[in-house]
């Protein structure tokens, strides 16, 4: 019976193939998207999934309460590991991860010994020999303890063969980091899944990190200090009581932060799953990924699957008037409702069945495009369970949904009426119910539009706001740290300088705008009470100013000076120490923590982005201090060329041999901030055409046959005297108020939808009432063109070819 069910679906399909290949080529549109989507969702929802400890690892995180706000960080201060270690029973394993970034590794050439191999990693670690065990990880050679010894590292298997040329021969061997410190590979593990935010390339013992605290920069006693690439990470048994541990937690940071500072410190643990979607607090390795983005992408996929079934239900049930006499005969002969109601299913399922195999081979096509609006790994097999099992939920989902409502309408109907073929269209799936399906059609490509619009003019007025300085034409290079005495940075900066092109320089810590929080709490004014809120600083030479263009409101920069000896501040500092105005700033005492000198503010310079604009201006100090330099910029003119890059390269492999060169242009690297934010923008702009085409195709066959049923209607109010406009007014005229309210649903669910996205960013675009009706006005142009083409062709032709028809 099955077999027979399927053959005559077959034809079914094929005899009536305009309508097959829209129903056709609306799902495979539809189950495309969704599978491209639910592939970058599941690869989301993956990270870390792979631990086994994955539910039992928490992170501990750091809140500095201050007179209004919270100030979060992922980090802890240098002795709290130690300090929890050292305070037994509260958690099975406390492990330190330290990390550093962008790290150089220097290795002698086994052919030359008087070469030096360099090689830059992504990440590098410090941590104990428990963090194998609290993140599973495989050792090829060697084993966790050597991660107990100092001078000791472990790699991963791809950097032991990027670094000796075969991980099995790194054993053993040496290596030695820009600061001196030689290290030796004890050990070699498998590389760590992508889908980590754990993925270190090096990872290096805690005890070398212990015994060479002054090299690397850390006091490893020093409860003032908080950095975010300091982090403890603990074991936590899954029948503890999360309440009693966090009590103990705030009796913990009682015991060691009360008194310090003018924050309230406490700590929190996060758990491992909320790592990876916490924009609060970023990850040790990797992106983060919002989960109002993967939210947003679910809702996008379900419209588009929405869509195109509704493209189904609205064409199945139009198209069964047609097979009227097809039921009636078929009834007479004894079927049953169930019967009949199993064939339309079979059909159904069959044609999502197609456009589900035509979607394997197109989601293969586009899969290489995937990373434009995802990070995903460049290769996938579709073969995979998760994959597999979506597709078989997705096509029974589909047969239900798309299938039900047509199989309720064709098992209805009565034998004798069907015989003679008395159905009309307003009797088939009844007018409310095709209108509605319509309507909602129309809301979802109206609600995607406007997202797209939205998301467009967010991230114009991103690429397009006054940031507060110049980022154009300025190119920074990173340089290594130096030693007070040592002055090769400040002879670099000379030596760029004297290069055709380059129009003036300026050695910092970092540039205007960029991912740099650091911060210190700070006195004013003489006073022996500390403020009642950090102040986040950036330390630069007096050039700094001048190459960014910067504005002043009150004074002016300070002089040239190595340390702290003047301040500059901007005006929301300004606001919040309540200085009247910014000129009663200028003159007045700053001094940076416990034990500096008390310096004078010189100036006051206008507020700029100081991170991003998903961030509020902080209160910012700027001043000189060379140890602290990690760049210089340099301002380039029209007339440089690729060969004053060249130049640039060329005097810094002069003046740093040693080092691996690394340079940026500052407006490329603000736009890597928004990354993200584009991605998903560029979702928004692909789902709105294709919820615009889906909504065309199954627009375009709905009328194509409501004009086949009004042919002898139209030929008759053409022989009444009815002109082409009032035939085309009278078939367009539904679709048109069906779009008005579709608008009406659009606006409230739309609105809400966008709001969710621009909830990230501090600066937000206006939603206007002109955008909103921007979008209505373009969809009834689109359906005024997909609806009046056909009415058009229908009210020019001959009545009496539709008279005579019968």
């Amino acid at each position: 019976m099955l077999k027979n069910y399927f053959k005559i679906a077959w034809r079914s399909l094929t005899r009536s193939k305009w309508i097959g290949a829209i129903n056709i080529l609306g799902l495979t549109i539809g189950i495309t998207a969704a599978l491209l989507l639910f592939i970058v969702v599941q690869h989301e929802l993956s990270y870390d999934k792979f631990q086994s400890n994955y539910d039992k690892i928490y992170r501990v995180v750091s809140h500095d309460t201050y007179e209004n706000i919270t100030e979060k960080t992922p980090g802890v201060s240098n002795p709290v590991p130690d300090a929890l270690m050292a305070d037994q029973g509260r958690f099975e394993k406390v492990v330190p991860v330290i990390s550093h970034y962008d790290v150089q590794v220097n290795v002698q050439s086994d052919d030359k010994p008087s070469e030096i191999n360099k090689f830059r990693s992504e990440s590098l670690f410090f941590s104990t020999s428990e963090y194998a065990d609290l993140f599973d990880l495989e050792f090829l050679a060697g084993s966790a303890g050597v991660l107990n010894q100092p001078e000791m590292v472990v790699l991963t298997r791809a950097e032991g063969d990027r670094f000796f040329g075969s991980w099995q021969t790194a054993q053993g061997k040496s290596l030695q980091l820009t600061n001196g410190v030689n290290l030796e590979v004890g050990a070699v593990v498998a590389d760590i899944p992508e889908n980590s935010n754990f993925n270190f390339d090096i990872l290096v013992s805690y005890e070398t990190l212990r015994s060479h605290q002054d090299v690397f920069g850390y006091d490893l006693g020093e409860w003032g200090s908080t950095g975010s690439n300091f982090q403890a990470y603990v074991l936590v048994d899954p029948n503890a009581d999360l309440t009693l541990i966090q009590s103990q937690l705030d009796d913990f940071s009682k015991k060691h932060f009360e008194g310090r500072g003018t924050s309230i410190r406490t700590h929190h643990l996060q758990p491992m799953s909320d790592i990876h979607f916490n924009s609060d607090l970023e990850p040790l390795t990797g992106r983060l990924v919002r989960k109002s983005t993967i939210q947003t992408l679910i809702i996008v996929g379900v419209f588009i699957l929405i869509m195109a079934s509704i493209n189904f239900v609205n064409l199945s049930t139009s198209q069964a008037i047609g097979r009227s006499k097809e039921i009636g005969v078929r009834k007479v002969m004894g079927s049953s409702k169930s019967q009949i109601a199993l064939q339309s299913f079979g059909e159904t399922f069959l044609t999502i069945a197609l456009a589900s195999v035509l979607s394997f081979g197109l989601a293969n096509l586009l899969l290489p495009f995937l990373d434009k609006i995802a990070d995903v790994p460049a290769t996938i097999s579709f073969f995979q369970q998760p994959i597999l099992f979506f597709m078989l939920a997705l096509i029974s989902i589909l047969t239900l949904l798309a299938g039900f409502y047509p199989a309720m309408i064709i098992s209805k109907f009565q034998p004798i009426r069907a015989l003679k073929n008395k159905f009309q269209g307003a009797e088939i799936g009844g007018v409310s119910i095709r209108r509605g399906l319509v309507v909602l059609q129309f809301a979802i490509a109206q609600i995607l539009m406007i997202g797209t619009l939205i998301a467009i003019r967010q991230m114009n007025l991103v690429q397009n706001t006054d940031l507060g300085f110049n980022k154009d034409a300025v190119y920074f290079i990173d340089v290594p740290t130096d030693s007070k005495s040592d002055v090769r940075i400040e002879g670099f900066k000379q030596q760029l300088l004297g290069i055709p092109g380059v129009i003036g320089a300026s050695m910092a810590s970092d540039v205007p705008s960029s991912d740099n929080n650091s911060a210190s709490n700070f006195y004013f004014d003489n006073k022996s009470k500390d403020i009642v809120f950090p102040a986040f600083l950036k330390f630069a030479d007096e050039d700094y100013f001048d190459l960014y263009e910067m504005e002043f409101v009150a004074g002016q920069g300070y002089p040239m000076s190595d340390t702290i000896r003047n301040v500059v501040i901007n005006e929301t500092m300004a606001k919040k120490l309540l200085i009247p105005s910014p000129e009663e700033a200028i003159g007045k005492n700053i001094r940076l923590g416990g034990g500096g000198d008390w310096v004078p503010i010189t100036g006051v310079v206008k507020d700029f982005t100081v991170n991003s604009l998903r961030e509020e201006i902080k209160q910012l100090l700027i001043t000189s201090n060379k140890p602290n330099y990690r760049q210089v910029a340099v301002r380039l003119d029209r007339s440089a060329q690729k060969a004053t890059l060249e130049a640039i390269q060329g005097k810094f492999e002069e003046i740093y041999p040693e080092q691996i060169y690394s340079g940026n242009f500052l407006d490329e690297s603000i736009a890597a901030f928004y990354e993200s934010e584009q991605k998903l923008a560029l979702v928004y702009k692909i789902f709105a055409v294709l919820s615009i085409l889906i909504s065309c195709i199954g627009l375009y066959g709905l009328v194509s046959f409501m004009v086949g049923q009004k042919v002898k209607e139209i030929g008759i109010r053409k022989v009444l005297g009815a002109s082409v406009t009032q035939i085309t007014l009278m078939l367009s005229k539904e679709f048109i108020l069906m779009v008005l309210l579709a608008f009406v649903i659009a606006i409230p669910l739309a609105y809400f939808m966008v709001q969710e996205w621009l909830a990230s960013f501090a600066f937000k675009t206006p939603m206007s009432v002109g955008l909103f009706f921007s979008v209505m006005l373009v969809s009834l142009l689109i359906t005024a063109l997909t609806v009046g083409s056909k009415a058009i062709k229908a009210a020019i032709a001959n009545p009496v070819d539709s008279l005579t028809d019968e």
